[in-house]
């Protein structure tokens, strides 16, 4: 019997159609098998980095922690943690001056972040003696604080919201720079402690803030960051404001200048005191405190381009 022409063709069509979809289905079964485990691992690993157990020994690296919605990871931290709210109920394991060994590996942490000049290097090197994982981190710039952001980011498995942060903080210092970058400096002295009265010079972590508000700090050549000064030098220098950070957590006393009147900040009663909470950490509100210091420092400013204009009246 024969088939009629049209059956004929049709049935062609639908093997050779079969023939194609199988071979497709072949290739995309073949590179599921490649790729489908990959993805698995990944998502092994974002949740493997989701759930490590943080001992964290540096407050900056908390509140950065926090700020990345990964502050439940945190089992432990060194002292003066105190920000969010939620840092001061973390369990203290030391300070700068030592760390108790023993109650680090107690806890069994996956890995264990540090203050690379700010932690006992002797401590350090027992606890990797013992075979803990550590990460280490130093800020000597503004903008490693967005460095260290998506460093954690990574670490945590929050790699996306790291980007998003650190992208916005580097917006918002440019804006800074741009914004104080032609103004008129004036010389200062910024008062980091009264009793010895000590100071900072080019290299300690708040320098760079002066910098970029357009300030000129007059001890600006010593090697040691934050080196002690007698009163005559302040007094020789003259400056024209004097900078005392003031922490609402750690309250401290001030040096008490009212009887140099020699002195053209004190003549004037050019003082300012800015929040030391937020510029000597390096976190993302350390911007904030910034921009309040070169808030203060303009506001000086403009005072001393009256006073002149006033005088050559």
């Amino acid at each position: 019997m024969t088939n009629h022409p049209a059956t004929t063709i049709t049935a062609f069509l639908s093997h050779s159609t079969l023939g194609v979809i199988s071979g497709f289905a072949a290739k995309l079964l073949f590179w599921l098998c490649l790729i489908f485990p990959v993805f698995l691992l990944q998502a092994e690993q974002a949740n493997s980095a989701n759930e490590l157990k943080l001992i964290v020994l540096a407050p900056d690296l908390v509140e950065l922690l926090y700020s990345l919605d990964a502050g439940g990871q945190i089992i432990a931290s060194s002292e003066h943690a105190d920000y969010p709210e939620a840092a001061k109920a973390l369990p203290r394991v030391g300070n700068y001056a030592g760390l108790s060994l023993e109650k680090i590996v107690s806890l069994q942490p996956d890995l264990i972040l540090y203050w690379q000049s700010g932690t006992p290097v002797a401590d350090v090197e027992r606890l990797q003696a013992l075979g803990l994982k550590l990460e280490s981190f130093e800020n000597k710039t503004l903008d490693d604080i967005a460095k260290n952001l998506l460093r954690l980011g990574a670490l945590t498995g929050r790699t996306e919201k790291a980007e998003q942060l650190a992208t916005a903080f580097r917006a918002r210092l440019q804006a800074i720079t741009t914004a104080y970058s032609n103004k008129t400096s004036i010389p200062l002295f910024y008062e980091i402690w009264d009793n010895p009265l000590s100071t900072i010079s080019g290299q300690a972590w708040p320098a760079q803030h002066l910098r970029l508000c357009g300030a000129q700090n007059i001890i600006n050549t010593r090697q040691n960051p934050y080196p002690q000064v007698s009163v005559e030098q302040v007094i020789t220098a003259n400056p024209w404001l004097i900078v005392q950070p003031v922490s609402k957590n750690e309250p401290r006393t001030l040096f008490q200048w009212q009887e140099f009147t020699g002195v053209k900040a004190v003549k004037y009663q050019q003082f300012a005191q800015p929040n030391s909470d937020l510029l000597h950490r390096a976190s993302l509100r350390t911007l904030t405190g910034v921009q309040e210091l070169c808030h203060l420092i303009d506001n000086s400013r403009q005072f001393y381009a009256q006073v002149i204009r006033g005088v050559g009246r």
